[in-house]
Protein backbone atom coordinates (compact mmCIF):
# COMPACT_ATOMS: atom_id res chain seq x y z
CA UNK A 1 0.00 0.00 0.00
CA UNK A 2 1.10 3.57 -0.64
CA UNK A 3 3.17 4.71 2.32
CA UNK A 4 1.15 7.74 3.34
CA UNK A 5 -0.04 8.10 6.95
CA UNK A 6 -3.79 7.61 7.41
CA UNK A 7 -5.97 9.99 9.41
CA UNK A 8 -9.48 8.66 10.04
CA UNK A 9 -11.98 11.39 10.95
CA UNK A 10 -15.35 10.78 12.61
CA UNK A 11 -17.64 12.77 14.84
CA UNK A 12 -17.34 10.35 17.76
CA UNK A 13 -16.53 6.85 18.92
CA UNK A 14 -19.94 5.43 19.70
CA UNK A 15 -21.11 1.86 20.23
CA UNK A 16 -22.98 1.12 16.99
CA UNK A 17 -22.13 -0.67 13.78
CA UNK A 18 -20.60 2.37 12.08
CA UNK A 19 -18.13 2.90 14.93
CA UNK A 20 -17.22 -0.79 14.89
CA UNK A 21 -16.59 -0.57 11.14
CA UNK A 22 -14.32 2.45 11.65
CA UNK A 23 -12.38 0.73 14.44
CA UNK A 24 -12.00 -2.45 12.40
CA UNK A 25 -10.76 -0.31 9.53
CA UNK A 26 -8.17 1.41 11.72
CA UNK A 27 -7.00 -1.93 13.12
CA UNK A 28 -6.73 -3.38 9.61
CA UNK A 29 -4.54 -0.51 8.41
CA UNK A 30 -2.37 -0.79 11.53
CA UNK A 31 -1.83 -4.52 11.00
CA UNK A 32 -0.78 -3.70 7.44
CA UNK A 33 2.01 -1.54 8.88
CA UNK A 34 0.44 1.86 8.35
CA UNK A 35 0.70 4.88 10.64
CA UNK A 36 -2.91 5.45 11.74
CA UNK A 37 -4.51 8.28 13.71
CA UNK A 38 -8.22 8.63 14.53
CA UNK A 39 -9.57 12.15 15.17
CA UNK A 40 -12.99 12.90 16.71
CA UNK A 41 -14.96 16.09 17.46
CA UNK A 42 -17.71 15.27 19.98
CA UNK A 43 -17.66 17.25 23.21
CA UNK A 44 -16.70 14.35 25.46
CA UNK A 45 -13.42 15.10 27.27
CA UNK A 46 -13.08 11.47 28.43
CA UNK A 47 -12.38 9.62 25.20
CA UNK A 48 -9.21 8.13 26.66
CA UNK A 49 -11.26 5.93 29.03
CA UNK A 50 -13.18 4.54 26.05
CA UNK A 51 -9.90 3.99 24.22
CA UNK A 52 -8.50 1.97 27.10
CA UNK A 53 -11.58 -0.25 26.99
CA UNK A 54 -11.11 -0.78 23.26
CA UNK A 55 -7.45 -1.63 23.67
CA UNK A 56 -8.16 -4.02 26.53
CA UNK A 57 -10.81 -5.82 24.46
CA UNK A 58 -8.45 -6.19 21.51
CA UNK A 59 -10.62 -4.02 19.27
CA UNK A 60 -7.87 -1.43 18.81
CA UNK A 61 -4.12 -1.98 18.42
CA UNK A 62 -1.80 0.04 20.65
CA UNK A 63 -0.20 1.58 17.56
CA UNK A 64 -3.41 3.43 16.57
CA UNK A 65 -3.40 6.93 18.02
CA UNK A 66 -6.72 8.57 18.94
CA UNK A 67 -7.30 12.27 19.52
CA UNK A 68 -10.41 14.24 20.45
CA UNK A 69 -10.51 18.00 20.06
CA UNK A 70 -12.22 18.57 23.42
CA UNK A 71 -10.14 16.10 25.38
CA UNK A 72 -6.93 17.56 23.99
CA UNK A 73 -7.87 21.11 25.00
CA UNK A 74 -9.29 19.91 28.31
CA UNK A 75 -6.10 18.07 29.29
CA UNK A 76 -3.92 21.04 28.30
CA UNK A 77 -5.99 23.19 30.67
CA UNK A 78 -5.64 20.87 33.64
CA UNK A 79 -2.41 22.27 35.02
CA UNK A 80 -1.92 23.51 38.56
CA UNK A 81 -0.52 26.85 37.53
CA UNK A 82 -0.53 28.46 34.13
CA UNK A 83 3.06 29.36 33.16
CA UNK A 84 1.92 32.48 31.34
CA UNK A 85 -0.55 35.17 32.41
CA UNK A 86 -4.08 35.04 31.04
CA UNK A 87 -4.99 38.00 28.86
CA UNK A 88 -7.52 40.59 29.88
CA UNK A 89 -10.45 39.01 28.07
CA UNK A 90 -9.94 35.71 29.87
CA UNK A 91 -9.49 37.38 33.25
CA UNK A 92 -12.75 39.22 32.72
CA UNK A 93 -14.49 36.00 31.75
CA UNK A 94 -13.28 34.28 34.92
CA UNK A 95 -14.40 37.21 37.10
CA UNK A 96 -17.84 37.19 35.49
CA UNK A 97 -18.22 33.41 35.86
CA UNK A 98 -17.12 33.64 39.50
CA UNK A 99 -19.74 36.30 40.08
CA UNK A 100 -22.39 34.20 38.36
CA UNK A 101 -21.43 31.19 40.47
CA UNK A 102 -21.72 33.28 43.61
CA UNK A 103 -25.21 34.40 42.62
CA UNK A 104 -26.18 30.79 42.00
CA UNK A 105 -24.77 29.58 45.31
CA UNK A 106 -27.31 27.56 47.25
CA UNK A 107 -28.29 29.17 50.60
CA UNK A 108 -27.54 27.23 53.74
CA UNK A 109 -31.23 26.62 54.39
CA UNK A 110 -32.63 24.39 51.67
CA UNK A 111 -35.17 21.64 51.19
CA UNK A 112 -34.53 18.62 48.98
CA UNK A 113 -37.15 16.58 47.14
CA UNK A 114 -36.20 13.27 45.52
CA UNK A 115 -38.47 11.62 43.01
CA UNK A 116 -38.85 9.71 39.78
CA UNK A 117 -40.70 10.55 36.56
CA UNK A 118 -40.88 9.07 33.06
CA UNK A 119 -37.31 10.21 32.38
CA UNK A 120 -35.79 8.67 35.51
CA UNK A 121 -34.64 9.82 38.95
CA UNK A 122 -34.29 13.46 39.94
CA UNK A 123 -33.62 15.80 42.89
CA UNK A 124 -35.00 19.30 43.39
CA UNK A 125 -33.66 21.86 45.85
CA UNK A 126 -35.70 24.74 47.25
CA UNK A 127 -34.75 27.57 49.55
CA UNK A 128 -36.54 28.31 52.79
CA UNK A 129 -39.16 30.42 51.02
CA UNK A 130 -40.02 27.62 48.59
CA UNK A 131 -38.23 29.00 45.53
CA UNK A 132 -36.75 26.37 43.21
CA UNK A 133 -32.95 26.52 43.15
CA UNK A 134 -31.80 23.46 41.23
CA UNK A 135 -33.17 20.45 39.37
CA UNK A 136 -30.74 17.53 39.15
CA UNK A 137 -31.23 14.55 36.83
CA UNK A 138 -29.35 11.42 37.90
CA UNK A 139 -28.54 8.08 36.26
CA UNK A 140 -29.59 4.69 37.59
CA UNK A 141 -26.26 4.46 39.43
CA UNK A 142 -26.83 7.83 41.10
CA UNK A 143 -24.34 9.76 38.95
CA UNK A 144 -25.37 13.26 37.92
CA UNK A 145 -26.42 13.71 34.27
CA UNK A 146 -27.19 17.42 34.41
CA UNK A 147 -28.16 20.19 36.83
CA UNK A 148 -30.51 23.07 35.98
CA UNK A 149 -30.05 26.22 38.05
CA UNK A 150 -32.94 28.65 38.64
CA UNK A 151 -33.31 32.24 39.75
CA UNK A 152 -36.74 33.81 40.30
CA UNK A 153 -38.37 30.65 38.86
CA UNK A 154 -36.42 30.99 35.60
CA UNK A 155 -33.68 28.66 34.40
CA UNK A 156 -30.42 30.57 34.07
CA UNK A 157 -27.88 27.78 33.66
CA UNK A 158 -27.51 24.08 32.97
CA UNK A 159 -24.43 22.01 33.78
CA UNK A 160 -24.01 18.72 31.94
CA UNK A 161 -21.87 16.17 33.77
CA UNK A 162 -19.57 13.43 32.61
CA UNK A 163 -17.33 11.24 34.75
CA UNK A 164 -18.31 13.23 37.84
CA UNK A 165 -17.61 16.79 36.68
CA UNK A 166 -19.49 19.50 34.80
CA UNK A 167 -18.03 19.57 31.30
CA UNK A 168 -20.59 21.72 29.42
CA UNK A 169 -22.30 24.76 30.93
CA UNK A 170 -25.16 26.42 29.04
CA UNK A 171 -26.33 29.92 29.96
CA UNK A 172 -29.97 30.95 29.26
CA UNK A 173 -31.75 34.29 28.90
CA UNK A 174 -35.11 35.25 30.42
CA UNK A 175 -36.92 33.47 27.56
CA UNK A 176 -35.15 30.18 28.39
CA UNK A 177 -33.16 30.43 25.16
CA UNK A 178 -29.47 29.43 25.26
CA UNK A 179 -27.02 32.28 24.72
CA UNK A 180 -23.69 30.65 25.51
CA UNK A 181 -22.10 27.21 25.84
CA UNK A 182 -18.98 26.87 27.96
CA UNK A 183 -16.72 23.81 27.73
CA UNK A 184 -14.99 23.12 31.05
CA UNK A 185 -11.96 21.17 32.18
CA UNK A 186 -12.09 19.12 35.38
CA UNK A 187 -10.67 22.05 37.33
CA UNK A 188 -13.49 24.32 36.10
CA UNK A 189 -11.33 26.18 33.57
CA UNK A 190 -13.31 27.28 30.49
CA UNK A 191 -11.12 26.23 27.56
CA UNK A 192 -13.72 27.10 24.92
CA UNK A 193 -17.02 28.89 24.73
CA UNK A 194 -19.58 29.15 21.98
CA UNK A 195 -21.86 32.17 21.69
CA UNK A 196 -25.36 31.54 20.34
CA UNK A 197 -28.07 33.60 18.68
CA UNK A 198 -30.95 33.13 21.16
CA UNK A 199 -33.56 33.55 18.41
CA UNK A 200 -32.18 30.87 16.09
CA UNK A 201 -29.99 28.78 18.38
CA UNK A 202 -27.19 28.97 15.80
CA UNK A 203 -23.62 29.64 16.81
CA UNK A 204 -22.18 33.10 16.16
CA UNK A 205 -18.61 32.50 17.29
CA UNK A 206 -16.31 30.25 19.31
CA UNK A 207 -13.51 31.47 21.58
CA UNK A 208 -10.80 28.94 22.42
CA UNK A 209 -8.42 29.66 25.30
CA UNK A 210 -4.94 28.20 25.77
CA UNK A 211 -4.27 28.36 29.50
CA UNK A 212 -0.56 27.75 29.10
CA UNK A 213 0.07 30.61 26.69
CA UNK A 214 -2.77 32.87 27.82
CA UNK A 215 -3.92 33.28 24.21
CA UNK A 216 -7.54 33.28 23.05
CA UNK A 217 -8.43 32.57 19.42
CA UNK A 218 -11.80 33.38 17.88
CA UNK A 219 -13.37 31.09 15.26
CA UNK A 220 -16.56 31.71 13.32
CA UNK A 221 -18.12 28.55 14.76
CA UNK A 222 -17.50 25.00 15.93
CA UNK A 223 -16.82 23.69 12.40
CA UNK A 224 -14.14 26.33 11.84
CA UNK A 225 -12.48 25.44 15.17
CA UNK A 226 -12.58 21.74 14.27
CA UNK A 227 -11.08 22.38 10.83
CA UNK A 228 -8.28 24.46 12.34
CA UNK A 229 -7.51 21.69 14.86
CA UNK A 230 -7.61 19.01 12.17
CA UNK A 231 -5.34 21.10 9.94
CA UNK A 232 -2.76 21.22 12.73
CA UNK A 233 -2.84 17.41 12.89
CA UNK A 234 -2.46 17.07 9.13
CA UNK A 235 0.42 19.55 9.08
CA UNK A 236 2.28 17.56 11.76
CA UNK A 237 3.07 14.78 9.26
CA UNK A 238 6.18 15.00 7.09
CA UNK A 239 4.30 13.21 4.30
CA UNK A 240 0.91 14.31 2.96
CA UNK A 241 -1.56 11.91 4.61
CA UNK A 242 -4.74 10.28 3.43
CA UNK A 243 -7.58 11.86 5.42
CA UNK A 244 -10.69 9.68 5.42
CA UNK A 245 -13.92 11.24 6.72
CA UNK A 246 -16.37 8.67 8.07
CA UNK A 247 -19.42 10.77 9.01
CA UNK A 248 -21.43 13.48 7.24
CA UNK A 249 -20.20 16.36 9.42
CA UNK A 250 -16.61 15.12 9.16
CA UNK A 251 -16.75 15.19 5.36
CA UNK A 252 -17.53 18.90 5.18
CA UNK A 253 -14.73 19.55 7.66
CA UNK A 254 -12.04 17.74 5.67
CA UNK A 255 -13.17 19.81 2.67
CA UNK A 256 -12.01 22.82 4.69
CA UNK A 257 -8.43 21.54 4.79
CA UNK A 258 -5.90 23.11 2.46
CA UNK A 259 -6.25 21.19 -0.79
CA UNK A 260 -2.51 20.51 -1.06
CA UNK A 261 -2.14 19.29 2.54
CA UNK A 262 -4.12 16.03 2.37
CA UNK A 263 -5.50 13.41 0.00
CA UNK A 264 -9.14 13.93 0.93
CA UNK A 265 -11.37 10.86 0.97
CA UNK A 266 -14.81 10.15 2.42
CA UNK A 267 -16.68 6.97 3.25
CA UNK A 268 -20.45 6.65 3.55
CA UNK A 269 -21.57 4.01 6.04
CA UNK A 270 -25.30 4.48 5.49
CA UNK A 271 -27.90 5.10 2.82
CA UNK A 272 -28.01 8.36 0.87
CA UNK A 273 -31.84 8.21 0.87
CA UNK A 274 -34.63 9.24 3.24
CA UNK A 275 -38.14 7.82 3.66
CA UNK A 276 -39.66 5.90 1.98
CA UNK A 277 -36.15 4.62 1.12
CA UNK A 278 -36.82 3.89 -2.54
CA UNK A 279 -34.43 4.61 -5.42
CA UNK A 280 -36.15 7.93 -6.17
CA UNK A 281 -36.64 8.99 -2.52
CA UNK A 282 -35.29 12.39 -1.39
CA UNK A 283 -31.58 12.60 -0.64
CA UNK A 284 -30.40 12.95 2.95
CA UNK A 285 -30.21 16.58 4.03
CA UNK A 286 -27.11 16.05 6.20
CA UNK A 287 -25.15 15.09 3.06
CA UNK A 288 -26.45 17.97 0.92
CA UNK A 289 -23.19 19.95 1.07
CA UNK A 290 -21.17 16.81 0.37
CA UNK A 291 -23.17 15.89 -2.73
CA UNK A 292 -22.94 19.47 -4.00
CA UNK A 293 -19.15 19.59 -3.56
CA UNK A 294 -18.34 15.95 -4.34
CA UNK A 295 -15.80 16.85 -7.03
CA UNK A 296 -13.58 18.50 -4.40
CA UNK A 297 -12.85 15.07 -2.91
CA UNK A 298 -10.17 12.73 -4.22
CA UNK A 299 -12.39 9.69 -3.59
CA UNK A 300 -15.87 9.00 -2.22
CA UNK A 301 -16.37 5.41 -1.02
CA UNK A 302 -19.63 3.51 -0.63
CA UNK A 303 -20.14 -0.05 0.57
CA UNK A 304 -21.86 -1.70 -2.42
CA UNK A 305 -21.88 -1.48 -6.20
CA UNK A 306 -25.66 -1.17 -6.22
CA UNK A 307 -25.52 1.97 -4.08
CA UNK A 308 -22.72 3.46 -6.18
CA UNK A 309 -24.71 2.93 -9.37
CA UNK A 310 -27.83 4.60 -7.94
CA UNK A 311 -25.82 7.52 -6.56
CA UNK A 312 -24.05 8.13 -9.87
CA UNK A 313 -27.46 8.19 -11.59
CA UNK A 314 -28.70 10.81 -9.10
CA UNK A 315 -25.60 12.86 -8.36
CA UNK A 316 -23.03 12.16 -11.06
CA UNK A 317 -19.33 12.29 -10.17
CA UNK A 318 -18.66 8.75 -11.38
CA UNK A 319 -14.93 9.56 -11.45
CA UNK A 320 -14.97 10.20 -7.67
CA UNK A 321 -17.12 7.32 -6.39
CA UNK A 322 -15.75 3.88 -5.73
CA UNK A 323 -16.75 0.78 -3.74
CA UNK A 324 -14.95 -0.63 -0.69
CA UNK A 325 -16.87 -2.87 1.73
CA UNK A 326 -16.25 -2.95 5.45
CA UNK A 327 -13.76 -5.54 6.63
CA UNK A 328 -15.20 -8.41 8.65
CA UNK A 329 -13.15 -10.01 11.37
CA UNK A 330 -13.52 -13.77 11.62
CA UNK A 331 -12.71 -14.57 15.24
CA UNK A 332 -12.96 -18.11 16.45
CA UNK A 333 -16.35 -18.86 17.99
CA UNK A 334 -16.43 -21.58 20.58
CA UNK A 335 -18.36 -24.64 19.47
CA UNK A 336 -22.06 -24.28 20.22
CA UNK A 337 -24.92 -26.59 19.46
CA UNK A 338 -27.38 -25.23 16.93
CA UNK A 339 -30.93 -24.93 18.24
CA UNK A 340 -33.24 -25.95 15.37
CA UNK A 341 -36.16 -24.03 16.92
CA UNK A 342 -34.28 -20.77 17.51
CA UNK A 343 -34.48 -17.72 15.28
CA UNK A 344 -32.64 -14.61 16.46
CA UNK A 345 -32.20 -10.91 15.87
CA UNK A 346 -29.12 -9.02 17.06
CA UNK A 347 -29.86 -5.37 16.45
CA UNK A 348 -30.30 -1.90 17.82
CA UNK A 349 -33.98 -1.54 18.75
CA UNK A 350 -34.68 1.53 16.63
CA UNK A 351 -37.24 2.55 13.99
CA UNK A 352 -34.77 1.98 11.14
CA UNK A 353 -34.63 -1.73 11.99
CA UNK A 354 -38.45 -2.11 11.69
CA UNK A 355 -38.47 -5.05 14.10
CA UNK A 356 -42.25 -4.89 14.34
CA UNK A 357 -42.15 -6.52 10.90
CA UNK A 358 -40.08 -9.42 12.24
CA UNK A 359 -42.45 -9.87 15.20
CA UNK A 360 -45.60 -9.83 13.07
CA UNK A 361 -44.06 -12.25 10.57
CA UNK A 362 -43.05 -14.54 13.41
CA UNK A 363 -46.66 -14.62 14.60
CA UNK A 364 -47.46 -16.20 11.23
CA UNK A 365 -44.55 -18.65 11.67
CA UNK A 366 -45.95 -19.82 15.02
CA UNK A 367 -49.21 -20.87 13.40
CA UNK A 368 -47.34 -23.73 11.73
CA UNK A 369 -44.33 -24.08 14.05
CA UNK A 370 -45.57 -23.49 17.62
CA UNK A 371 -42.25 -24.62 19.17
CA UNK A 372 -40.23 -21.95 17.37
CA UNK A 373 -38.70 -19.11 19.39
CA UNK A 374 -37.57 -15.64 18.41
CA UNK A 375 -34.89 -14.12 20.63
CA UNK A 376 -34.21 -10.41 20.19
CA UNK A 377 -30.86 -9.09 21.46
CA UNK A 378 -30.22 -5.37 21.74
CA UNK A 379 -31.50 -2.15 23.26
CA UNK A 380 -32.82 1.12 21.95
CA UNK A 381 -35.74 3.57 21.78
CA UNK A 382 -38.18 1.09 20.20
CA UNK A 383 -38.00 -1.47 23.00
CA UNK A 384 -41.17 -0.49 24.84
CA UNK A 385 -43.19 -0.30 21.63
CA UNK A 386 -41.95 -3.73 20.54
CA UNK A 387 -42.63 -5.29 23.93
CA UNK A 388 -46.18 -3.92 23.77
CA UNK A 389 -46.63 -5.46 20.32
CA UNK A 390 -45.49 -8.87 21.59
CA UNK A 391 -47.97 -8.60 24.46
CA UNK A 392 -50.75 -7.48 22.13
CA UNK A 393 -50.17 -10.48 19.84
CA UNK A 394 -49.89 -12.89 22.77
CA UNK A 395 -46.40 -14.07 21.79
CA UNK A 396 -44.73 -13.67 25.17
CA UNK A 397 -43.63 -17.29 25.54
CA UNK A 398 -42.20 -17.45 22.01
CA UNK A 399 -40.71 -13.97 21.48
CA UNK A 400 -38.16 -12.98 24.11
CA UNK A 401 -36.21 -9.75 24.61
CA UNK A 402 -32.75 -10.67 25.88
CA UNK A 403 -31.10 -7.24 26.13
CA UNK A 404 -27.62 -6.43 24.92
CA UNK A 405 -25.19 -9.31 24.60
CA UNK A 406 -21.41 -9.39 24.76
CA UNK A 407 -21.39 -12.56 22.67
CA UNK A 408 -23.45 -11.77 19.54
CA UNK A 409 -21.53 -14.25 17.39
CA UNK A 410 -22.36 -17.14 19.72
CA UNK A 411 -26.03 -16.14 19.66
CA UNK A 412 -25.97 -16.22 15.87
CA UNK A 413 -23.98 -19.46 15.72
CA UNK A 414 -26.54 -21.40 17.77
CA UNK A 415 -29.51 -20.01 15.79
CA UNK A 416 -31.19 -21.76 12.88
CA UNK A 417 -31.25 -18.41 11.10
CA UNK A 418 -31.26 -14.68 11.81
CA UNK A 419 -33.71 -12.05 10.55
CA UNK A 420 -33.20 -8.56 9.12
CA UNK A 421 -36.23 -6.34 8.44
CA UNK A 422 -34.59 -2.91 8.17
CA UNK A 423 -36.11 -0.09 6.18
CA UNK A 424 -32.63 0.78 4.92
CA UNK A 425 -29.05 -0.33 5.35
CA UNK A 426 -25.66 0.17 3.73
CA UNK A 427 -23.71 -2.99 4.53
CA UNK A 428 -25.26 -4.37 7.74
CA UNK A 429 -22.73 -5.82 10.13
CA UNK A 430 -25.27 -8.20 11.67
CA UNK A 431 -25.89 -9.90 8.31
CA UNK A 432 -22.19 -10.20 7.56
CA UNK A 433 -21.46 -11.61 11.04
CA UNK A 434 -24.31 -14.11 10.84
CA UNK A 435 -23.03 -15.42 7.51
CA UNK A 436 -19.51 -15.33 8.93
CA UNK A 437 -20.42 -17.83 11.65
CA UNK A 438 -22.29 -20.04 9.21
CA UNK A 439 -25.88 -19.01 9.98
CA UNK A 440 -28.14 -18.06 7.04
CA UNK A 441 -30.11 -14.82 7.05
CA UNK A 442 -33.70 -14.14 6.01
CA UNK A 443 -34.01 -10.47 5.09
CA UNK A 444 -36.17 -7.82 3.51
CA UNK A 445 -34.65 -6.53 0.30
CA UNK A 446 -34.07 -2.99 1.51
CA UNK A 447 -31.63 -0.59 -0.08
CA UNK A 448 -28.77 -1.45 0.03
CA UNK A 449 -27.14 -4.00 2.23
CA UNK A 450 -28.91 -7.36 2.14
CA UNK A 451 -28.56 -7.96 -1.61
CA UNK A 452 -24.85 -7.13 -1.40
CA UNK A 453 -24.28 -9.89 1.16
CA UNK A 454 -26.96 -12.56 0.70
CA UNK A 455 -27.28 -14.74 -2.37
CA UNK A 456 -30.96 -15.61 -2.45
CA UNK A 457 -31.51 -19.33 -2.09
CA UNK A 458 -27.78 -19.98 -1.74
CA UNK A 459 -26.71 -18.30 1.50
CA UNK A 460 -30.09 -17.16 2.80
CA UNK A 461 -33.35 -15.70 1.54
CA UNK A 462 -34.23 -12.19 0.37
CA UNK A 463 -37.91 -11.22 0.14
CA UNK A 464 -39.59 -7.97 -0.91
CA UNK A 465 -39.61 -5.34 1.82
CA UNK A 466 -42.90 -5.43 3.68
CA UNK A 467 -43.92 -8.92 2.57
CA UNK A 468 -44.47 -10.55 5.96
CA UNK A 469 -45.98 -13.67 4.41
CA UNK A 470 -42.88 -14.32 2.30
CA UNK A 471 -40.62 -13.57 5.27
CA UNK A 472 -42.56 -16.06 7.37
CA UNK A 473 -42.49 -18.59 4.53
CA UNK A 474 -38.71 -18.45 4.25
CA UNK A 475 -38.29 -18.90 8.02
CA UNK A 476 -40.69 -21.83 7.98
CA UNK A 477 -38.75 -23.46 5.15
CA UNK A 478 -35.63 -23.48 7.33
CA UNK A 479 -37.50 -24.63 10.42
CA UNK A 480 -38.87 -27.58 8.46
CA UNK A 481 -35.51 -28.38 6.83
CA UNK A 482 -32.71 -27.82 9.38
CA UNK A 483 -30.20 -29.46 7.04
CA UNK A 484 -30.94 -26.70 4.51
CA UNK A 485 -29.91 -24.17 7.15
CA UNK A 486 -26.59 -25.98 7.54
CA UNK A 487 -25.96 -25.98 3.78
CA UNK A 488 -26.85 -22.32 3.32
CA UNK A 489 -24.80 -21.33 6.34
CA UNK A 490 -21.72 -23.15 5.15
CA UNK A 491 -21.99 -21.52 1.72
CA UNK A 492 -22.60 -18.12 3.34
CA UNK A 493 -19.45 -18.31 5.44
CA UNK A 494 -17.31 -19.19 2.43
CA UNK A 495 -18.89 -16.43 0.32
CA UNK A 496 -18.60 -13.61 2.85
CA UNK A 497 -15.08 -14.65 3.81
CA UNK A 498 -13.99 -14.34 0.19
CA UNK A 499 -15.52 -10.86 -0.08
CA UNK A 500 -14.88 -9.29 3.33
CA UNK A 501 -11.74 -10.80 4.80
CA UNK A 502 -8.80 -8.51 5.42
CA UNK A 503 -6.80 -9.42 2.34
CA UNK A 504 -9.74 -8.81 -0.01
CA UNK A 505 -10.73 -5.51 1.58
CA UNK A 506 -7.15 -4.22 1.74
CA UNK A 507 -6.86 -4.87 -1.99
CA UNK A 508 -9.97 -2.75 -2.59
CA UNK A 509 -8.54 0.01 -0.41
CA UNK A 510 -5.29 -0.06 -2.36
CA UNK A 511 -7.19 0.51 -5.60
CA UNK A 512 -9.01 3.45 -4.01
CA UNK A 513 -5.78 4.94 -2.62
CA UNK A 514 -4.15 4.69 -6.04
CA UNK A 515 -7.10 6.40 -7.69
CA UNK A 516 -7.21 9.13 -5.03
CA UNK A 517 -3.46 9.71 -5.48
CA UNK A 518 -4.00 10.32 -9.19
CA UNK A 519 -6.79 12.82 -8.57
CA UNK A 520 -4.74 14.56 -5.85
CA UNK A 521 -1.73 14.89 -8.16
CA UNK A 522 -3.83 16.16 -11.07
CA UNK A 523 -5.71 18.64 -8.88
CA UNK A 524 -2.54 20.13 -7.42
CA UNK A 525 -0.85 20.25 -10.82
CA UNK A 526 -3.74 22.39 -12.05
CA UNK A 527 -3.47 24.63 -8.99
Amino acid sequence: MTARPIVIVSHQLGFGGATKAVLDQAAMFARAGREVLVATFDDSPTQSARVEELRASGSLPATVKLLNVHEEHCLKSEVLEAPGPLNGWLRGLRRRDHAASSELAVPEERLIESGRDSHGDYRREFDGSGSLLTFTRVNKDGAIKHVNHYRDAMRVQQDRYIDGFAHVRTVYNSNDAPTREMFLARNGFCYAQRWLNPETGRGVGVFVADRQSGQVVRHSGLPAWHVDWLQSIVDSFSTVPYVIAESSSAITKIMGLRSDSAVRMAMMHNSHLTAPFEVDSPLRADYEATFRRMSELDAFLVLSERQRSDMVDRIGCSDVMTVVPNVLRFPEVKKVERDVNLVSVVSRLAPQKALHEAIRAFAVVLEEAPNARLEIYGSGPSKQELESLVEELGLGSNVLFKGRTKEPLEVMARSLCTISTSEWEALPLSIAESLGVGTPVVAYDCLYGPSALIKDGETGFIVPRGSRSQLAGAILKLLKEPTLSERLGKAGRADVKGALDEEAVLSRWQDSFDWADQRFAARNLQD
